[in-house]
């Protein structure tokens, strides 16, 4: 069953469909308004898909710190965490001389933050290295990923950026809202199979 968050995104993005995609033409032709209309689905369902992905991510590290703080429990997110963590700490040869940020605990905690960062403020786009950056330390596998859906993330992203960065006097092939309809909707399948892996790891 989908969570809340997934039924906030869904009916968000059919608002938007409804609020800026044009009727589908016969002949594929449409008015300058309405691709600039097309542009604004993107811009805006892209924003939403992003949004969506940075909090499910959160609510994984906060639950899985909360877990760590209340009883040391180290589950799939600490270990993937400590994984993929660039702090190489040695332990030390005296408990007397160790510094308080490189016991366990604090290490733990600064993999927490540091991560929280990425995933608040850091993160900027949907793509393919934008995902694994934020979901494989915390507890994803690769094989949970689809390469075929990577693909339609990459695309997204892509997209995103050539309709936000360029004007349209400058781009010679307009957005077509059919095909912009179905990328996002295809997005938005793929994340759908994505809540039983976020689901698995906050059980972990």
């Amino acid at each position: 069953m989908p969570t809340q968050r997934y039924n906030q995104l869904k009916r968000r993005i059919d608002r938007l469909d409804r609020l800026f995609l044009p009727t589908q033409s016969p002949v594929g032709s449409y008015t300058a308004d309405e691709y600039d209309q097309v542009r604004a689905f993107i811009v805006l369902s892209h924003a939403e898909v992003e949004e969506y992905i940075e909090a499910m991510c959160l609510n994984i590290l906060q639950k899985a710190e909360a877990r760590w703080c209340s009883s040391a429990f180290a589950g799939a997110c600490v270990a993937a965490l400590m994984l993929y963590n660039d702090k190489q700490t040695k332990p030390p040869k005296s408990l007397a001389k160790q510094a308080q940020k490189d016991t366990v605990d604090e290490i733990v905690k600064s993999a927490f933050q540091k991560h929280r960062n990425l995933a608040e403020r850091e993160n900027h786009g949907v793509k393919e290295a934008n995902l694994l950056r934020l979901l494989l330390p915390i507890g994803f596998k690769e094989s949970d990923f689809d390469s075929v859906w990577l693909g339609v993330m990459n695309s997204f992203g892509a997209n995103r950026g050539m309709v936000a960065h360029q004007s349209a006097s400058r781009v010679q092939n307009p957005p077509d809202p059919a095909i912009s309809r179905r990328q996002v909707q295809d997005a938005l399948s793929g994340l759908l199979l994505l809540e039983s892996v976020f689901a698995r790891i906050k059980r972990r």
